[in-house]
């Protein structure tokens, strides 16, 4: 790196930061005011927006959450009815209703409470209250206004709430039932509900307000009166913006109610930005022209030497010298250069190592993703059936199933780490529980029987391997046969391999099922749908999991003819300790 590459930076960048910054300062300055004027307003346009968009949401799921209320069956029923046969039949049925309504009101925050008002003139409140306060307050003209014949749903206005004193409002209404007499379900939404998302207008805006029908305030901040006029205008046509000499008025009318938001924004909030901004924005230019002169020469020399120092060390490392050491410490980007260039340098020697651990790593979560996880469904069938052994008082034999059941949940939970092998002993066990449930659920259907010498129940074996081929066995071998099934499991070695059998005396494949079971076709859609097993593990699986953890010469060989049984017979390499992983 030499002085001239130096010096001829330095120049460049004194020159482009000077020119850049005058030039930018002089020409945003010209537009300055009116850009401020019109991005204050953009930013109270977009504020209003959101605003109002929250404000239609918590409308719009006010009227869906009342509508389904509506339809409820147990609502429609009570406001259809208005004579009972005793007052007890009365007061249990609106007992009932209440327990319903309360169930609704919970799931809304907004909700205080919510009554029904049947065609007879009867209230019945969501508090399972008889006091006739209430009644006496639907005669008030925040409810009979509202109601008009031709209106079958919409907000009254703003009134005491019935359960908490000195509480504010509105209600929605809706007509239930009309065909059968009807009546109207009232829920009593919490003022507050708007007016904690009306707050956040104060943020962007002097003053605004919340209006109905453009003539009655629901909430006012900061309007006098001189500029009610204005407002109640706005709003009855809808203007979406409105200038005067003091400032700007926005409005948004809200989608299914008769309300719009006003909200104003007075010319003094950006005079105030433009004076303050503008005395900031010249001593800021002034200030970085003077630095530029002052700083920039001792930055970029002590750029340039780093950058020298890293050229050297390169041509080092392209010699192949990978112990090449960088003395500097500039405490800026370059420091992170030379610390990713020294690092890249020890990662070199370790990275052979490394992408052996990773590819190791990545065999044995592959590995790991192929185990099975327990099927709901078998859980389901599995309980359905001790219920069903409990109501015939079959006590030894629901202990039974649940032991077997508990020890396959107990398999379940031990999948990964340094579980993935178990021995064939273990195994074993695992396929006697899921036997013992199989039979209790498929009384008679099959037998299970073991061929397995003793000296051959200690060697280690991938985990889960058996309990898919036996419940293949039942569901796809012996599920059509009534009875005098028979899975036979056999076990024996072959010099360094060990073969496992499984065969059944079941109807049988033809190939073209034993193709598509090796493909994995079908065979886990049905498991899922049916709930036959525990484990959601194909055939194609198996074979996938054998050859990640034993090898490409190891795996599953089947063999079947249609009535004439199956046998699958997994190879797989003779281990009588655990296998690394």
């Amino acid at each position: 790196m030499k002085r001239r590459i130096k010096y001829k930076i330095l120049g460049s960048v004194i020159i482009i930061v000077t020119l850049s910054l005058t030039a930018c300062g002089l020409l945003a300055f010209g537009y300055f005011y009116s850009l401020l004027e019109r991005q204050t307003v953009h930013d109270g346009e977009i504020h209003l927006q959101q605003t109002e968009v929250q404000m239609n949401q918590l409308i719009d799921d006010i009227r869906k959450y009342s509508a389904n209320m509506a339809n409820d069956e147990m609502i429609q029923r009570f406001i259809a009815k208005t004579h009972y046969d005793s007052i007890y039949s009365e007061l249990s049925a609106y007992s009932d209703v209440v327990q319903q309504l309360r169930k609704f009101n919970v799931l809304r925050d907004y909700l205080d409470s919510s009554a029904i008002v049947r065609s007879d003139g009867k209230v019945f409140m969501s508090s399972l209250s008889f006091d006739s306060y209430y009644q006496e307050e639907l005669n008030k003209p925040w409810f009979q206004d509202a109601i008009k014949p031709s209106v079958k749903s919409g907000f009254t206005a703003p009134h005491n709430s019935p359960l908490s004193e000195g509480k504010q409002v509105i209600s929605f209404f809706i007509r239930v039932n009309e065909s059968a007499g009807g009546g109207i379900l009232l829920l009593n939404i919490k003022q507050e509900a708007f007016t904690s998302i009306l707050d956040y207008l104060e943020l962007s805006f002097d003053r605004y307000a919340w209006v109905s029908g453009g003539t009655s305030f629901l909430q006012n901040y900061g309007f006098g009166a001189e500029e009610h006029a204005i407002i109640f205008d706005q709003a009855s046509q809808a203007l979406p913006e409105k200038v005067e000499q003091k400032g700007f008025y926005l409005s948004k009318s809200l989608q299914n109610a008769d309300w719009s938001i006003i909200t104003f924004i007075s010319r003094d909030r950006f005079y105030d930005s433009i004076q303050t901004a503008s005395v900031y924005f010249f001593v800021f230019i002034a200030i970085c022209i003077v630095l530029c002169f002052l700083m920039f020469t001792p930055i970029i020399s002590s750029m340039t030497r780093p950058i020298s120092s890293m050229s050297r060390a390169m041509k080092q490392v392209s010699l192949g010298n990978y112990n090449v050491q960088l003395n500097f410490n500039s405490g800026d980007e370059l420091m992170v250069l030379k610390n990713g260039f020294e690092s890249m340098t020890h990662s070199i020697k370790r990275q052979m190592e490394e992408q052996r651990e990773q590819e190791k790593w990545k065999r044995r979560m592959s590995a790991e993703l192929l185990f099975a996880q327990i099927n709901p469904h078998f859980i389901y069938n599995t309980l359905n059936t001790v219920v069903y052994l409990s109501r015939k008082r079959r006590f030894e034999a629901i202990e039974s199933m649940v032991e077997s059941f508990i020890g396959i949940m107990q398999d379940a939970v031990h999948v990964g780490g340094h579980d993935l092998y178990t021995t064939l002993a273990k195994e074993k066990g695992l396929i006697e529980h899921y036997a013992t449930i199989q039979q209790y659920r498929y009384a008679g259907r099959f037998e299970l029987e073991w061929d397995v010498p003793e000296e051959l129940l200690e060697v280690w074996i991938p985990r889960s391997l058996l309990q898919p081929l036996v419940e293949n066995a039942i569901f796809h071998g012996l599920s059509e046969m009534e009875g005098g099934g028979l899975i036979r499991i056999g076990a024996r070695r072959e010099a360094d391999t060990l073969l496992l059998a499984v065969t059944d005396n079941g109807i049988g494949m033809d190939a073209g099922v034993l193709e598509g079971l090796l493909r994995d076709q079908d065979a886990e859609l049905i498991q899922a749908a049916s709930g036959r097993g525990t484990k959601n593990i194909g055939i194609r699986n198996i074979q996938q999991r054998i050859r990640y953890l034993c090898g490409e010469t190891y795996g599953l060989e089947m063999g079947s003819a249609n009535r004439a049984g199956t046998e699958l017979v997994l190879r797989l390499p003779f281990t009588s300790e655990h296998p690394a992983l």
